[in-house]
């Protein structure tokens, strides 16, 4: 990978002054004239200050080694900590990035940015300390939705490692797909021709100039983009660009879906189907690279998969949305011819085949057992719960989460006093709860299947002699009918883990309920279905703009997915498994607000040992 090229002082300086986004101007102006608070001064230090160093470095240490195991809070109080009591050190401008990672992972956005900018007030601006925090400030821009301002931020971002080069191209890959041609010329006319960054914009703007018949223009801007010595991926599309091995029609791809449009469960694909078409002309709106969509019903006939896949091969299809189930998923992933075909299905329960470039949104191990950790490592660092009781559906699902809660908790030295299972179908919860009340728990975990469980069962817990003890649950919980149908008294304190916090800025679901409302004229009705079709659909269009229309490279585009905000959660594609950043949220007044607003950073434990 070729190294970052320097600029001068007075160059970026100008830059970086100009930069007038998201209220950052005043922060990402020039350096000062003194040392700033966490840089070494030129004299030696005296034995009180390297003993602060080697502490400070330590406890950073221990927040680096908290955040990889991603427990944040405990990640945040360290690092906090240091920013508290070690101001004078080379490790606040560390701790204080640490504490906007962090920030971010906890989808506090707000934070993210203000903690991003004390952090480059910390540096001159020639230093190259301050591109960790200028990716990080993109990074917060691109996920708020405000992409072109983020492309702003990248463009002012001189890098001063490989690995940074990386991270800052990787991210600029994914905020260019959001824009439209336009946009870029707007972006990339305020900027040094020479930016190492701006050869991404250049080619995108070159593709989007192919895609739209302009051949010749095409040609020009990626001649234009290999004077910049652009980075690997935009060298060898911009080179085909000028040789003429990629063509106009091949700038319009086919996306394929296998659904049921018929059969037992039609009313699910035809729900699907209405969110595919909408990410297809959302992207066709903004994009000149027009999608053709071919849809295939496999009336929900799973052998029937492998046929309809192999059709859609034929007919060009550069990925395929669907099947709807696990067992369609598995035919389809062993049928193709081409193992570089990305299939996503939006709904299928699990990836049985483990075929590569074949993907679920709804696969269980993941979106329940990821959720349960995270929680279970909250309650014992962040609500200083030890002793904790379980009581889970007793289907597939609820054991998984079971197990996960159970290990995590237990790995940071929590106990489970009690466990018990019962029938998803209760509509009375006598037993377990008197069961667990009997081991006297500091907390409950409480998963249920459905929201219509979470309606019967939270009343009963004060009913049944547990007033006053910590209720914890699963996304279940978090449902739009649970915040209307249960009284405030019985479920005001509550904390749960989801994938899906509908408030959340970092998430688009509101901004797709309005667009599926308006579009189709009826109400969502708290199905996701919809949803998690548009979501599958997105990932793949997120893959094209920078991907040659190739299905091995958008293959690799969608593998290195980090991040990316959907209607249904914040996914980022892990070892050939999509995952979803989990949301802790607490239910507050009758609202879920996120759950660590109201949590003390220094009632966190700092290590893995048990809580005070």
């Amino acid at each position: 990978m070729l190294a970052m090229r320097r600029y001068s002082i007075h160059t970026w300086t100008w830059y970086i002054a100009a930069l007038a986004i998201a209220g950052l101007a005043a922060t990402c102006a020039g350096g000062r004239g003194a040392a700033a608070p966490g840089i070494t001064p030129a004299e030696p230090l005296s034995a009180e200050r390297r003993a602060r160093e080697r502490e400070a470095e330590r406890i950073y240490r221990q927040a680096e080694a908290q955040f990889a195991e991603s427990n944040f809070a405990a990640a945040d109080s360290l690092a906090e900590g240091i920013v508290q009591a070690y101001d004078d050190t080379n490790w606040l401008g560390p701790a204080l990035l640490m504490s906007a990672r962090v920030s971010l992972e906890r989808n506090q956005l707000d934070g993210a940015r203000g903690k991003s900018s004390r952090y480059l007030r910390l540096y001159r601006a020639s230093d190259p300390r301050r591109t960790a925090g200028l990716i990080l400030v993109a990074r917060t821009l691109w996920l708020e939705g405000q992409a072109r301002q983020a492309a702003d931020s990248l463009l002012a971002t001189p890098a001063a490692s490989e690995s940074e080069q990386e991270e800052a191209a990787q991210l600029a890959r994914q905020v260019v797909g959001e824009l439209g041609l336009g946009e870029i010329d707007s972006v990339t006319s305020r900027w040094p021709a020479d930016h190492p960054l701006r050869s991404v914009f250049e080619v995108e703007r070159a593709s989007l100039l192919l895609a739209a018949g302009a051949t010749e223009q095409s040609r020009a801007a990626a001649e234009a983009a290999l004077e910049l010595d652009p980075l690997d991926p935009e060298r060898e599309r911009a080179s085909k660009i000028v040789a003429g091995e990629l063509e106009t029609e091949q700038w319009r791809p086919i996306v394929g879906a296998i659904l049921p449009l018929s059969g037992a469960l039609a009313a699910y694909g035809r729900l699907a189907e209405e969110g595919i078409r909408l990410a297809i002309e959302e992207y066709n709106r903004r994009h000149y690279d027009e999608i053709t969509l071919v849809v295939r019903d496999d009336g929900d006939v799973y052998r029937r998969d492998g046929d309809l896949v192999r059709e859609l091969e034929r007919l060009g299809a550069v990925a395929i949305i669907g099947p709807l189930r696990a067992e369609g998923l598995e035919v389809a992933a062993e049928s193709r011819r081409d193992r570089d075909l990305v299939i996503i299905s939006p709904t299928a329960l699990e990836n049985y085949s483990f075929e590569r470039n074949t993907f679920s949104l709804w696969s269980a191990t993941e979106r329940v057992t990821r959720g349960a950790r995270a929680l279970g490592a909250y309650a014992v660092f962040g609500l200083q719960v030890v002793r904790f009781g379980v009581m889970y559906p007793n289907t597939q699902e609820g054991r998984m989460q079971f197990a996960a809660f159970s290990d995590a908790v237990r790995a940071r030295g929590g106990v489970i006093t009690a466990s018990i299972a019962y029938e998803d179908t209760a509509t009375t919860f006598e037993e377990p709860l008197t069961y667990l009340r009997g081991s006297r728990p500091q907390a409950v975990y409480a998963p249920a299947s459905t929201p219509e469980s979470v309606i019967q069962l939270a009343p009963q817990f004060s009913y049944y002699g547990l007033r006053g003890v910590q209720v914890l649950g699963n996304a279940e919980w978090s449902a739009p009918k649970v915040q209307r149908l249960v009284e405030e008294r019985f479920i005001n304190g509550t904390v749960v883990s989801t994938f899906l916090d509908r408030q959340s800025p970092a998430v688009r679901w509101s901004e797709f309920v309005e667009m599926y409302e308006r579009k189709y004229r009826k109400g969502l009705e708290d199905n996701l279905v919809p949803a998690l079709a548009y979501d599958a659909t997105r990932l793949v269009l997120a893959a094209l703009p920078w991907g040659f229309p190739r299905r091995s490279a958008i293959a690799r585009s969608v593998a290195q997915t980090r991040g990316y905000p959907g209607a249904t959660g914040v996914f980022t594609v892990e070892n050939g498994v999509v995952t979803r950043r989990s949301f802790l949220l607490q239910f507050k007044d009758g609202l879920l607000v996120p759950a660590l607003d109201d949590v003390r950073a220094d009632r966190l434990q700092s290590d893995r040992g048990s809580p005070r």
